[in-house]
């Protein structure tokens, strides 16, 4: 797992309250129970954290947790 999958991870524990034994990198999104003000919370928090954004088509309900560290550090090494 890189840093930046690491530090998305943290985050969602710590900004979102959702603990780390809650989820795996198969793990979606609306398996964690989110609603589309939580997929607004997570991609402000992602950009302020980050530096980077995720629109609609690349995060939903549908995308799991390691679509999103990797299209993290996909956008962060760029």
């Amino acid at each position: 797992m890189s840093l930046v999958q690491q530090r998305f991870h943290t985050l969602l524990s710590t900004k979102l309250g959702i603990s780390e034994s809650e989820f795996t990198a198969s793990t979606t999104l609306e398996d964690l129970e989110f609603d589309s003000l939580a997929l607004i919370e997570l991609s402000v928090a992602l950009q302020k954290e980050f530096g980077v954004v995720l629109d609609e088509t690349e995060m939903t309900i549908e995308s799991t947790v390691g679509e999103i560290g990797g299209k993290l550090d996909e956008l962060v090494a760029a």
